[in-house]
This record gives C-alpha cells, structure tokens and sequence, in this order.
C-alpha cells in the first residue's frame, strides 16, 4: 500500500511538472510575436538573409545569399553578381537596395533586383522574417521598376507605406507617364502580403494622414503667381501627418512651462527680435484666447516646440500638398483674411477643407521647415524637396540656422492674393509678429 501511494505521488508530480512545462512554453509562445531584435545593423542582417527568389517562369525558386568575393557594396545598394558556369566574362546579378530597407516588427521589408544577363531589370519586394533571417514572401513589382519611397507606417503591425514607378529605360529614365504611379500600404497578414487602405496604427486623433504621394503639382502658372511660384513642378513625397488645427497659445504654454529657458523672459535674444510672446502678461496667455492660434513666436520657437511634441515643422511641400485638399474659392464664411474680423479667430471656426484641415487659409501665417529660395522651383529635386539643407542636418542644427525662413497661408491680416496654395513669403527666422505661428507634422517612419 505504501509503494502504490509513493507511485501515484511521483505520477502527479509529473504530471503537475509536465503541465508547468507546457505552460511556460504556451507563454514562451505568445512572448514569441514580441518585438524581435536583430541584434546586428540592419544592413548586416541583410548580407546574412537567405533570399528566396521566385523564378520568373514561376515555377520553381532559387536561393541567394550575398556574401562571398563577388559582392559590391555601395551607399545604395549590396550587389552579389554570379559568373556563368560557361562563360566568365557574363554574369547573373542580384542587388539589395538597401536604401530603402526598412524594419518592423517582424520582418525586414527591402527591394530586390534581379537582372540576367538580357535588357530586362526585375524588380521584387520581399519580407524577411527577422527570426529566421529569410525570405517568407515576395511580390513582383514589374519590369524596370523605380522605387520612391518605402517606409514603415506601422512597425508594430508590420504595415509599410510604398511608392514606386514602373517603367524605366536603361539609362534610368522613366517610360511611363507620372499618372500611373502606383502608391500604397502593404501588410503582413497570415504569411502574406495584402493591401491595406492606411496604416493599422492609430492616426493620432488631432492629426489628418497623407499617404505616399505619386505626384502633385507644386506653384502656379496662373496669371497673378509670383515668380517664385513658378515653374509648376511635379512633385513626390513620403507619408506623413499634419496637426489639424494650428498650434494654440493653450498648447505653447503647456511648452514653456516644461521648458522654462524659452518663456518670455528668458528666450537668449538671438532667438527672437525682442516682441516674442509680446501679448503676453509674462507666461500667461492673454484672457479666453487659450483656443486662438499663438503668435509672436519665431522660427526658432515653433523649431523647439515642434522637437518637444516629437514632431517638425512642414517642409514647404509637405505644406502645400496638404493645402490642396483646401477651399478652391475662399470668402469670409470660409477663411479669417483681409481683417474681416480684426483679429485672430480660435482654431476651427470656419469649417474644415476635405481632408479635416483647419485654417490652411488665414488666420495666421505657418512657418516651413525650409530655406527660403526665390529660384528653388527651377532646380527642386522630385522626390521630398527641401531648400537649404537636408532634414537630418536642418533638424540637428537648426539653433544655428541665420537664413530667412518661408511661411505659407497667408493670415487675418492678408489681401485675397495672399492666402491662395501657392502663395509664398518669407521672414528672418528671429520675426515674430500678431500674424504669424505654425502647425506641426510629424513623418510616418519606424
């Protein structure tokens, strides 16, 4: 009796011990779609990745990994060119473009081209698993395929934003016409790609999205533009979100009262002409205007609060896509301009354009990220244009910037003409005055 009692106690402990075990592995496996780390640069992951390419027959697939003597490296792109077995002087070649990789959650989303020797340039966009460092899926973006942009709307739901054209020649110039961009989101659902109408993450809820354009027309031609809102250009940009409404004088104290070096008596003087927050009783905004547009700030302090709140300032094409989604014909029901009211109105008393924005026209004039260049249209890059630098060396030395700075929207103050889209003005990043202040954006990136 002794015996069976001690049997049927091991019994349970086993069993009790196989249970625990199944349940950590049961938690193992849910922690299992956390965040997975490379542990490496992204870009070594990469030379590390099995590709599995899909044969162009689409039957069959072969498998390529870029590592040994026949890799080329570039800013670009990782190139692995494979001889052919009967005659060294030809080659098969594969390139990661690398520029535009971008992880998620997940999965590695990168571009991969694939030419073999004849005129063609095949062009595939693959998810790599980050666990397994492999390719789990591929779609085929076509023959000569130019990629714009590529950037991940949503890491956490492994959602990408995507903008590429087909068509180009060898020497790289596209055959196709600019309306048959194709744009888009893709997402990683049950193993495959599918097409997703936005980003699966939340869109912040005072923000409006714009998805990865394939082109829109920036300036004027029209007989009262000014010369510099000529030529007309075609112009491409990634995603991103713009603030619905303008930034307020309740918002931009919640600012100084975090960051007490940018209050009104403390600002450093060369970052303001000496009339920053000038209606102001020291930090306090003057009496039921906490939901009126702030003004008296310079570029240097819309600069700062926009790094607070994890966001930027528009860059001028940002500003103006965005714009176009606003009245065609503006009147007093529909904007605050030409002092028909006398002063600054609280944000979102007139109705909102198509997209939800409030006030593109009026009420006050919007400080842009970029340089101001009477002459930019003539030589602006297609694909996120931006005057005076690039982003990443605007954004971390901005404290330093000296030149003038554009503004776009015109304000309660402005003449018809000067609340139009592409209408443009500009001003010493140290101007502040009763009619100028901003709104922010924010870049759909990891």
């Amino acid at each position: 009796m002794k015996t069976f009692y001690i049997i049927t106690c091991l019994l349970i402990l086993s069993l009790s011990q196989q249970v625990v075990y199944a349940q950590q592995l049961q938690v193992k496996e849910e922690s299992a779609e956390d965040f997975v780390k490379l542990g490496m640069p992204l870009e070594e992951a990469l030379t590390k990745t099995t590709f599995v390419v899909r044969w162009l027959s689409g039957e069959g697939s072969t498998e390529v990994i870029f590592q040994g003597e026949n890799v080329i490296r570039t800013a670009d792109y990782i190139e692995l060119r494979i001889p052919y077995e009967n005659d060294s002087s030809r080659y098969s070649s594969y390139k990661i473009l690398t520029k535009y990789a971008v992880e998620t959650h997940r999965y590695i989303f990168v571009p991969l081209d694939y030419w073999g020797g004849g005129s063609g340039i095949f062009r595939s966009l693959h998810a790599v698993d980050k666990k397994t460092l492999r390719t789990v899926e591929e779609i085929a973006l076509g023959d000569r395929s130019g990629i714009w942009g590529l950037t991940a709307a949503d890491p956490a739901t492994n959602t990408i934003a995507m903008t590429y054209i087909r068509e180009e020649d060898w020497r790289g110039n596209l055959t196709d016409s600019l309306d048959k961009a194709i744009t888009g989101h893709l997402r990683m659902i049950d193993g495959k790609l599918r097409d997703v109408a936005d980003p699966l993450s939340p869109i912040p809820p005072d923000m409006v999205f714009f998805r990865a354009s394939r082109f829109f027309t920036m300036g004027s031609w029209e007989k009262d533009a000014e010369p510099d809102e000529k030529p007309q250009h075609n112009v491409h940009l990634d995603a991103f979100y713009m603030d619905k409404y303008e930034t307020t004088n309740a918002q931009y104290k919640e600012f100084i009262d975090a960051n007490p070096q940018w209050q009104k008596n403390r600002i450093p003087k060369k970052y303001h002409d000496g009339d920053y927050l000038k209606h102001w009783n020291g930090n306090n905004y003057p009496p039921d205007k906490g939901n009126h547009p702030v003004v008296y700030v310079s570029w240097y302090a819309a600069m700062a609060y926009a790094e607070w709140r994890g966001k930027r300032l528009p860059t001028e094409a940002e500003w103006e896509r965005a714009a176009r989604g606003a009245w065609r014909t503006i009147n007093a029901d529909r904007a605050n301009y030409g002092e028909n009211v006398g002063d600054t109105t609280p944000v979102g008393t007139y109705p909102p354009d198509k997209r939800g924005l409030y006030d593109m026209a009026g009420n006050v004039w919007e400080w842009c990220l970029d340089e101001y260049n009477p002459d930019f249209y003539a030589i602006s890059p297609s694909h996120n244009p931006l005057a005076g630098g690039t982003m990443d060396n605007i954004l971390s030395d901005w404290t330093d910037v000296k030149t003038v700075r554009v503004l776009r929207g015109g304000a309660w103050v402005s003449d018809a003409k000067f609340v139009r889209v592409s209408d443009r003005t500009r001003f010493t990043p140290k101007i502040t005055n009763k009619a100028r202040g901003f709104r922010c954006v924010k870049p759909v990136t990891p």
